[in-house]
């Protein structure tokens, strides 16, 4: 197993994305080979606990988490093993984990995590070698964890060095890339180093104009969806007019159909009684009830998406002002809550999401 690995839990309709690694858990009388996984919103989990990143620490310190607990001790591998823990030696700290798991917690977030953090401030240094931009760039590689800081400039060949270079006074000596070899810094060897981040920034520079062209490389997330209104639909309605069950006439072949999920029931049948008793539901939910009792139609599930897209191409072509609240959703990425489809859910392959995101790529492109 790597350092991590990808993994996620449900909250409620919700699919939360993590990262797991091993650890050993102290059950009193023996030792447990568990995983601890960090997630998106800020929770620390492992089979028999879970806390926040705070507690995480709280954990390491009483001795209900371990990375090497004592030799003897009776272990567990649930569903695999027992016996007793070999000698273990683990080449990290409680608090370098505890890094490890920040910048995890950071990269699920798509926030820079501790490497890139110090790289910008490094950037920033070398275009204003400032005494302030200098301890900016010294807090932030310590706040690096120490066995990622060889890494962070994605260079095998220069490791870590330039910035050890303007973290050392001139005059002093330092370890240099290869083992056993030192380097002393001079102004010159100052300025070669100030001159890699130099060049470096203007790559950048030029890899992230090229990159973003056409416009920004991620966009926020915004729910949709999942509403329901035993007593009526607001008035006037905002973001509930994207739900497919929200009223709002659909033609199909001619034939009008009182909501998206009127229609969409309703032709997944070839039968026609069951085809008019779908349409002819009081509610959209109504017209799901109905539908997931009538025989599907032959080929239906590779005919779906596309009778989808063309019931919400249709909608909101025909409602202008539903048109412009899809269009008012800006580039965010829509993520749709529907319980009983993990098919068109964000809680699964989100793609009335997706649909929704392409009719009002399409509006707007008009």
């Amino acid at each position: 197993m790597p350092d991590s690995t990808a993994t996620s839990r449900m909250a409620g309709d919700d699919v939360i994305q993590g990262r797991q690694r091993l650890i050993f858990v102290n059950r009193g009388d023996r030792y447990a080979l568990s995983t601890l996984g960090v997630f998106a919103d800020g929770a620390v989990l492992w089979r028999f606990g879970s806390t926040d990143v705070d507690g995480l620490r709280a954990a390491f310190a009483d001795g209900t988490l371990t990375l090497t607990p004592p030799e003897g001790a009776p272990l567990i591998i649930e569903g695999t093993a027992s016996g007793t823990v070999p000698a273990l030696e683990s080449w990290l700290t409680p608090e370098l984990l505890i890094g490890d798991l920040a910048d995890d917690l950071d990269d699920l977030n798509d926030r820079p995590d501790s490497s890139r953090r110090c790289w910008n401030a490094l950037l920033a240094y070398a275009a204003d070698p400032t005494a302030a931009n200098l301890e900016t760039v010294r807090g932030s590689y310590h706040a690096v964890p120490e066995h990622r800081r060889i890494y962070m400039l994605g260079d095998m060949d220069q490791n870590d060095v330039p910035v050890r270079i303007l973290l050392a006074e001139v005059g002093e000596t330092i370890p240099a890339r290869n083992e056993g070899s030192t380097l002393t810094v001079t102004p010159e060897v100052r300025e070669q180093a100030l001159d890699y981040f130099r060049r470096s920034r203007a790559a950048v520079a030029g890899s992230q104009a090229r990159r973003v062209a056409d416009g920004p490389e991620s966009t926020v997330a915004l729910a949709v969806g999942g509403h329901v209104y035993p007593n009526g639909w607001p008035d006037p309605a905002g973001l509930e007019v994207l739900q497919i069950d929200y009223p709002a006439t659909v033609v199909r072949d001619g034939r009008p159909y009182a909501s998206v999920m009127h229609a969409y029931w309703a032709l997944s049948t070839d039968d026609t009684g069951w085809h008019d008793r779908i349409a002819a539901a009081d509610r959209g939910l109504d017209a799901r009830k109905l539908g997931e009792e009538a025989p599907r139609r032959t080929g239906w599930p590779a005919a779906r998406l596309g009778v989808m897209t063309a019931l919400l191409r249709d909608k909101f072509e025909r409602h202008p002002a539903m048109a412009a609240t899809l269009l008012g959703t800006g580039d965010a990425q829509l993520s749709y809550s529907d319980w009983a489809s993990r098919y068109w859910s964000s809680s699964g392959a989100n793609w009335l999401g997706r649909l929704l995101e392409l009719v009002r790529s399409e509006l707007a492109a008009r």
